[in-house]
C-alpha cells in the first residue's frame, strides 16, 4: 500500500512537469508563427504601399545563435535589417541610439519586430521613432511571455548585451491596436504605450 501511494505521487508529479513543459514550449512555438505570418503581412503590405521593409532584428540567429533557427528561420531579411551584433546583411545599430534611427526617413518603411524591443532602454522613445519612420505600419510578434521568462529566463538571456531584458513584449498588430502591451522588468509592471 505504501508503494502504491508513492508511485501514484510520482505519477501525479510527472503529469504535472510534462503539463508545465507543454505550456512552456507553446508560447515561442505560437510566437514563431506568429513571426512568420506578420512577416509575410508586412512584405505584403510594403508593396502594396510602395515603402521599403525593416525587420528589426536579425534573422539569421539573432541574439543567441540557435541551429533550430536556422533551420526553421520564423522571417527573412528587409530591405534594411537592424541588429546590433548582426551578419553582415544587417546594419547594426543599437535600438537605443535615438540618433542612429535619424538617419531613416519618416514614413520610409514597413517594419516587423522579432523580440529586440525587450532590449529597449526606454521603449516609449523607441516606439516612437518606429512610429515615425513607419508611418503607423508596424507589427510585432511579441517575445516570450512565459511564466519561466518572466522569472527566470530574461535574467540569463543574453550573452550579448551587458545589462539583462527591461521588457518583455507582447504581440502588436498596427491595425487593430493602438496601445503597445510590456511588461517592465525593473518595475515588475504591466504597462500599456500609446502608439
Amino acid at each position: 500500500m505504501k508503494h502504491k501511494n508513492i508511485f501514484l505521487k510520482y505519477k501525479i508529479l510527472f503529469i504535472i512537469l510534462i503539463i508545465i513543459i507543454i505550456i512552456e514550449l507553446k508560447n515561442p512555438i505560437e510566437r514563431h508563427y506568429l513571426t512568420r505570418k506578420y512577416y509575410d503581412i508586412a512584405k505584403s503590405l510594403a508593396k502594396e504601399k510602395n515603402k521599403k521593409l525593416m525587420v528589426i532584428g536579425d534573422p539569421c540567429c539573432g541574439n543567441i545563435n540557435m541551429t533550430i533557427q536556422k533551420m526553421f528561420p520564423n522571417c527573412f531579411h528587409g530591405d534594411v535589417t537592424i541588429d546590433l551584433f548582426g551578419c553582415d546583411q544587417c546594419d547594426r545599430l543599437d535600438i537605443n541610439d535615438i540618433k542612429g534611427w535619424q538617419k531613416y526617413k519618416s514614413n520610409e518603411f514597413v517594419i516587423i519586430e522579432s523580440g529586440t524591443l525587450s532590449f529597449s532602454n526606454n521603449i516609449a522613445v523607441v516606439l516612437a521613432e518606429i512610429k515615425r519612420i513607419s508611418g503607423g505600419d508596424f507589427l510585432s510578434a511579441g517575445g516570450t511571455t512565459s511564466y519561466y521568462w518572466k522569472y527566470i529566463g530574461n535574467y540569463i538571456y543574453s550573452r550579448n548585451y551587458p545589462t539583462s531584458l527591461k521588457y518583455m513584449i507582447y504581440p502588436f498588430d498596427y491595425r487593430k491596436q493602438n496601445k503597445y502591451k510590456v511588461y517592465n522588468f525593473v518595475e515588475n509592471k504591466l504597462k500599456f504605450i500609446d502608439f
